[in-house]
């Protein structure tokens, strides 16, 4: 099955911190179980980020390739800026179905200062999003 059949694919961010893996481990069976492409989306925020971009990118890729096997189609793309405003641009794009994003737990203090990408992705994303809680203890 491909982009051009009529199921959209899924958009599943990953941001290589802790709990990724396990965040794609959900996206392939999901994906498998509907038989549907996957893109993947990845935010580059800093320039310490965007100076790692080729290192970045091929962390993506073997982590696609090893935990995405069994996906029809799976492409990587690269932004760079507000994460929340990237990942809704690229769902608008390419006409993604879900989003799949990951939570983490945060303390109150963090999640004040910090603010929420996912928390921004759904109020602003026209598709359905699936939050994944991720675990914090490993990477």
């Amino acid at each position: 099955m491909s982009e051009s059949d009529d199921l959209p694919p899924l958009l599943l961010c990953l941001d290589l911190e802790a709990g990724s893996r396990e965040l794609a481990c959900e996206a392939a069976r999901y994906a498998a179980r509907c038989h549907m492409p996957v893109r993947v989306v990845h935010v580059l925020q800093s320039p310490l980020d965007r100076r790692d971009r080729a290192g970045r990118l091929e962390r993506l890729q073997a982590l696609c390739h090893k935990l995405l096997p069994e996906v029809p189609e799976t492409h990587i793309h690269l932004e760079e800026g507000v994460p929340e405003e990237c990942i809704v641009a690229v769902a608008e794009h390419y006409s993604t179905g879900p989003i799949l994003l990951g939570r983490r737990r945060r303390q109150t203090v963090e999640r004040i200062y910090v603010g929420s990408t996912t928390s921004a992705v759904i109020s602003l994303a026209q598709r359905p999003v699936l939050v994944i809680p991720l675990p914090v203890d490993h990477p």
